[in-house]
């Protein structure tokens, strides 16, 4: 399709920059910056909405700098990479904003100046303690291209932790590994931030054979940095596991030990280990926990949250879907001699509707959901909170549809604090510190 010439007027939500079309279309491109006059090629079109790719820069931003990674635009990783660090905090920080103001409620509108400046990563590159990458039908290993199941070749991914990348360089000398390729969808590394060792969890299209495991046994034996590889599938659970952790250090007025935490390789951790200390930090900061405080952890995955907090709290229930998940949360609260702690494998909504019935309540409430948020639960979560929830996000538009259902049930949005966790794309972390209407002391 032939290309033409575009004013971007700002960044907007999954970071494309937003034109119009003469005649008013929307029109979103990827690489762009605000204030730029571009170039795109147009790859869809539809009746309210075209959306392209940068091909060309005619008037450049102040703000653009050369990508540092070979594979930015090819790959369908990073999207933030031709914007200065600086200004990739600004561009998400008027991202939320303009979510803000054009909410259909009207007090999650004027909420917008309750926003925050974004929390700044310890580290732009280097950072991620996993990646997750693909295996596609001509058995190469890398990221899937922007709108394809193709991939593109990745030996060394600028986001990665060393020793990851390191690893990934020396299994592509494996035959062991190129025999098993035939087999993977997707090959996840690993790395245990206290011991510097890596797992992998191979998802494999079948359940491995002797052969399959005899090939794993042997990369494991060539590559000293590797305590173990599993297989994982569709059609079969983990074969077998390690346990991965980290070690929180003490935090200023709210823990005074350091606090290991642990999960299973095929569990959830937050990628960005140093940011997540201050998204930890913060949380417990809005939490404002005293002794006699009960607190709710919905989502509460390993106990990232629910550990740290029931150092001061009162008691701590979390609950969580995934098996695995509960299994490492109470092993963390027992390695932290914890006797105020429950952890209950439970649906989240299914679990809120019980507590409801037991009439239970609850002085705080933290919720740490996927990205789809928590739609329909607004009701249950004002009639479990006495006092406050803290509410993290990963996904701003979400939050802002939840937000606005959360206003109606009798919660007052106090402050709205974002956390960069993923440098170098669109994606932010984001923390709502909500009260009750009826705790505020003015409504008394």
């Amino acid at each position: 399709m032939p290309s033409h010439v575009y004013h971007i007027e700002k960044v907007v939500h999954g970071g494309f920059g937003l034109s119009h079309t003469e005649d008013g279309q929307v029109v979103l491109l990827e690489g762009a910056i605000s204030d730029e006059t571009v170039q795109a090629k147009i790859h869809r079109t539809t009746k309210n909405l075209t959306q392209g790719v940068v091909t060309k820069i005619i008037t450049p931003s102040v703000h653009r700098i050369q990508a540092p990674c070979p594979h930015y635009r090819k790959c369908g990783g990073c999207d933030f990479q031709h914007m200065e660090y600086s200004f990739q905090l600004q561009a998400k920080h008027d991202i939320i904003k303009d979510l803000l103001l054009r909410s259909g409620h009207p007090d999650l509108r004027h909420s917008a100046t309750l926003l925050m400046a974004p929390l700044a990563s310890p580290q732009q590159v280097s950072y991620r303690q996993r990646i997750r990458l693909q295996v596609d039908d001509q058995q190469i290993v890398g990221f899937h291209k922007r709108r394809s199941h193709t991939c593109v070749a990745i030996k060394d991914c600028l986001l990665a932790k060393p020793v990851i990348n390191d690893c990934l360089e020396k299994l592509h000398q494996q035959k062991s590994f190129d025999k098993l390729l035939a087999q993977t969808d997707a090959l996840e590394i690993l790395l245990n931030p206290d011991s510097s060792r890596i797992s992998i969890l191979i998802h494999f299209k079948r359940k491995p054979r002797p052969a399959d495991k005899q090939y794993a046994k042997e990369l494991t034996e060539s590559l000293p940095q590797v305590d173990g590889i599993f297989f994982m599938g569709n059609a079969f659970a983990v074969t077998g596991h390690s346990s991965l952790s980290y070690t929180l250090p003490p935090i200023p007025l709210h823990t005074e030990k350091s606090l290991c935490l642990s999960w299973e390789s095929g569990g959830f951790c937050q990628v960005n280990i140093e940011q997540n200390r201050t998204l930890i930090q913060t949380v417990l900061d809005f939490c404002q926990i005293r002794r006699e405080d009960t607190i709710l952890d919905l989502f509460c995955g390993m106990g990232n949250f629910s550990i740290p907090l029931a150092e001061k709290a009162g008691t701590v229930l979390g609950i969580e879907g995934q098996a695995s998940a509960i299994r490492s949360a109470k092993k963390n609260s027992a390695k932290a001699n914890q006797r105020n702690t429950e952890f209950i494998k439970q649906p989240i909504h299914q679990a809120c509707k019980e507590l409801v019935q037991d009439n239970r309540m609850f002085d705080c409430i933290v919720l740490d959901p996927p990205r789809q948020g928590v739609p329909g639960l607004a009701r249950e979560l004002g009639s479990l909170c006495s006092k406050r929830m803290v509410y993290i996000s990963c996904d701003p538009a979400t939050l802002c549809r939840d937000l606005a259902e959360l206003l109606d049930q009798g919660f007052i949005l106090k402050t709205l604090q974002p956390v960069d966790m993923f440098p170098q794309t669109h994606h932010i972390e984001m923390i709502a510190l909500l009260e009750k209407r009826n705790n505020l002391p003015d409504m008394q």
